[in-house]
């Protein structure tokens, strides 16, 4: 096996001994990169990159930023979209200065779909993303293109960012391991200093939680001029935890039966290991979820797009880019307040329990072509909440999600089972993920009734 298919802290320690091995890993993910073009997952890469670092928690770690959200001095930010084609870097991020002083070395960006809205990834701008278990399928969004080079093997991890499960949906369907912390852990700053008013949470995708805990230790932690709070994540508790177990989709939509049975195996995996585990009830409050990001994204998509690139925007982007220029300051003010009411909402749901248990999305990967932004929005959100409706609940609250693998379905595609808890409880339902990542994958049971 390759160094560069170990885990992280085995690389980086490797590096550190042998500083010459950083070199030797970034050309072997650079030609990796280069021999799967179809994959579409990276579109482009740094002209000169610099000698790779020798020291730090992630020495010699080679990955690749989402062309979304990470300011880079050495990559434009296009954000998937042909409007903004000419982009100009303006300089590293916190977190991607954080990536660097690490020793990660960034080669190149990955693809999204036009300003991140989309299940999938297939923008007009660089191509569809094709899923590297099946090539006629998603590999998901917006990350879709980290999704794919983690899962093809082109690098260790790759930066992601998730506005309504943007990291974990792609995740899921490509069978590797997706995180998003809660809102303010990660630092947005300094370039960018919020997207969607804090529902967008920037992190990683990994192989395993363990390279997911090593990745957070180093970009997490408050940073100067920071709006959002940086809440210091708990520490997981000794005992059971209140689990909740959640397969129905809030509008009765149906729920694909794999992923259904895949979560209730989880539970029964943690009901084996002492937790308490129990059914819960529908969220339905989730049903108003998709009208409020609509809202939310059209004002901040306004705000970024210059009138005269109208026409270069794909359909479904073009729509609410000009929702958001109609929208009155009532009308915002009206969708924030909404959106505060949703998350006090979610937060009494989910009360009596400490973590909630999911299938990640309600169905498998979908075929090339047909959910995209080619499609009229509400037609094309209408099926992203239908495909998604568990996720995006902890982009409202604020909480920590993960979405890990859990076996296949029966076309052999991934299925991932996902965990959501309160704002600060990152290290609880980390541990309970690593606690499920090495538990054996066997038929589970649903599990009992509330009270």
């Amino acid at each position: 096996m390759s160094l560069l298919d170990a885990p992280l802290a085995r690389i980086a320690a490797a590096v550190r001994a042998e500083p010459e091995l950083g070199a030797r890993l970034a050309a072997e993910a650079r030609r990796r990169i280069a021999a799967r073009p179809e994959l579409g997952a990276v579109v482009e890469l740094v002209a000169t990159p610099g000698p790779p670092p020798t020291g730090g928690a992630l020495a010699g770690v080679p990955t690749l930023l989402k062309d979304l959200q990470a300011d880079a001095a050495d990559l434009p930010l296009r954000r998937g979209s042909r409007a903004l084609a000419d982009a100009r870097p303006v300089g590293d991020s916190t977190l991607v200065r954080r990536l660097r002083s690490a020793g990660a070395v960034i080669l190149g960006r990955t693809n999204t779909p036009e300003f991140g809205l989309g299940i999938t990834t297939e923008p007009a701008q660089w191509g569809p993303v094709r899923n590297p278990l099946d090539p006629g399928r998603s590999a998901g969004g917006s990350s879709g293109g980290a999704a794919a080079a983690v899962a093809a093997g082109l690098v260790p991890f790759a930066h992601a960012t998730d506005s309504g499960g943007s990291t974990r949906i792609p995740a899921a369907w490509c069978g590797v391991v997706g995180f998003k912390p809660s809102r303010g852990v990660n630092p947005a700053g300094p370039h960018r200093l919020d997207d969607w008013f804090g529902l967008s949470h920037e992190h990683a995708i990994t192989r395993t939680v363990a390279d997911t805990r090593l990745v957070l230790a180093v970009t997490a932690g408050a940073a100067p001029g920071e709006w959002l709070p940086c809440p210091t994540p708990a520490a997981p508790e000794p005992g059971a935890a209140r689990i909740g177990v959640l397969t129905a989709a809030p509008a009765g939509d149906a729920v694909h039966p794999a992923w259904a049975a895949a979560a209730d195996a989880a539970a029964g995996a943690l009901a084996d290991q002492g937790h308490d585990v129990r059914a819960l009830a529908p969220a339905v409050e989730a049903e108003r979820i998709g009208p409020l990001f609509g809202a939310i994204a059209g004002a901040h998509l306004a705000r970024l797009v210059p009138p005269d690139r109208d026409a270069l925007l794909e359909p479904a982007v073009r729509e609410v880019v000009e929702r958001g220029r109609a929208l009155r300051a009532t009308d915002l003010v009206g969708a924030l307040h909404d959106l505060h009411r949703l998350a006090f909402d979610l937060a009494a749901r989910f009360a009596d329990v400490d973590v909630v248990l999911s299938p990640t999305t309600a169905w498998p990967a979908p075929p090339l072509g047909t959910v995209t932004t080619q499609r009229p929005a509400a037609e094309l959100f209408g099926e992203i909440f239908r495909l998604s409706p568990f996720v995006a609940m902890f982009n409202v609250t604020g909480g920590p999600g993960i979405s890990i693998p859990w076996g296949r379905d029966g076309e052999g595609m991934p299925v991932g089972v996902h965990l959501g808890a309160a704002p600060g409880r990152d290290g609880p339902v980390l541990a309970l993920a690593e606690s499920l990542e090495a538990a054996p994958r066997r038929p589970g049971r649903p599990g009992r009734s509330p009270g």
